[in-house]
């Protein structure tokens, strides 16, 4: 489901010319969980909200889609490769966050989260003082189990590539949050971070100006009003 503002990002991380290499792809992909609900500062009405479907875009309006900020969730595909002989080992992953800010509360759009995709999946609670990778629970909505990293590494060698879909549960904030990714090679430990410029995700609000759902009774689908913006 398009959304009219998504760009891949594509970043290519380093040691310090003597440790092995790592290369990371890494980009917001909301399309894994099926869900893309954002908010924005804005109260919209519903003539504006009208036309916000052009064909696939569910934000078609620019200028609309550039003050939309992903809520509750956030997903992120981060594809690690190792680029030397010598082996790499990812012993750790975690979420840091950089600044906190009240939520984004003038309208709610709802819409996900309707399905699962087979990858292998980590979470962050971006509340939690120590927002580490967790495993994701196969239960209703999204849950996070014990540390993904608690008991197990992943080694890579040259042009070999793991696939990780992060999860990022908001807490009651808004949160600009980037990924720590933990190696050991050689005998060494060091981390690395991206993306480059932190993501943005925003808790839920307890009540909103305004709120919709997407509807897919209809071709193209269209956003509904919400009678109840205390969700």
């Amino acid at each position: 489901m398009a959304i009219g503002a998504a760009v891949p990002k594509v970043v290519d991380l380093a040691a310090d010319g003597v440790l092995p290499e790592i290369h990371v792809i890494a980009k917001e992909d909301d399309d894994f969980l099926k869900d893309w609900s954002r908010s924005s500062p804005d109260a919209i009405g519903p003539g504006v909200v009208a036309g916000l479907v052009h064909g696939e875009q569910i934000f078609g309006d620019p200028k609309v889609a550039a003050r939309l900020v992903k809520t509750e969730m956030q997903g992120v595909r981060l594809v690690v490769e190792g680029a030397r002989n010598e082996a790499v080992r990812i012993i750790g992953m975690r979420a840091r966050v950089h600044k906190t800010r009240p939520v984004v509360a003038g309208t709610y759009f709802s819409f996900g989260p309707q399905g699962e995709e087979d990858s292998v999946k980590v979470g962050f609670d971006l509340g939690s003082p120590q927002p580490i990778a967790r495993d994701v629970l196969e239960k209703e909505g999204v849950q996070l189990g014990g540390p993904y990293f608690g008991g197990r590494s992943v080694v890579l060698k040259k042009g070999e590539s793991k696939v990780y879909d992060v999860t990022a549960v908001a807490g009651p904030f808004t949160y600009e949050w980037d990924i720590q990714i933990d190696l050991a090679a050689q005998g060494r430990i060091w981390s690395v971070y991206r993306p480059e410029r932190p993501l943005v995700v925003s808790g839920k609000a307890t009540k909103y100006a305004a709120a919709y759902e997407f509807d897919l009774g209809e071709d193209p689908g269209r956003w509904i009003p919400l009678k109840d913006t205390g969700l």
